[in-house]
């Protein structure tokens, strides 16, 4: 239900200050979508999330299989002292 507006000198109905015109732009609002480039964002996130665990298993890796071989071998040398071959 529409309300007419105020009157000009003329008497002719006028609309609110307020109103738009159909097609008008709404002021302070953008045409973008919120959503547009979200995709692009994600995409360029993953691909920085795979670099960086590229990165660090590759610097990380050498050492965290040093460590691997170094522990079974004491354990081996432990195991070895507890319970000699028979």
């Amino acid at each position: 239900m529409s309300v007419p507006g105020p009157s000009s000198p003329d008497g002719a109905l006028t609309r609110p200050p307020y109103c738009l015109e159909a097609g008008e732009p709404t002021p302070g609002l953008s045409d973008t979508s919120p959503d547009e480039g979200l995709i692009e964002d994600l995409t360029i996130e993953d691909k920085a999330v795979e670099q960086l665990a590229e990165g660090l298993l590759s610097h990380y890796l050498p050492d965290l299989q040093r460590s691997k071989q170094a522990l079974q071998e004491l354990t081996l040398l432990r195991l070895n002292t507890i319970m000699p071959s028979w």
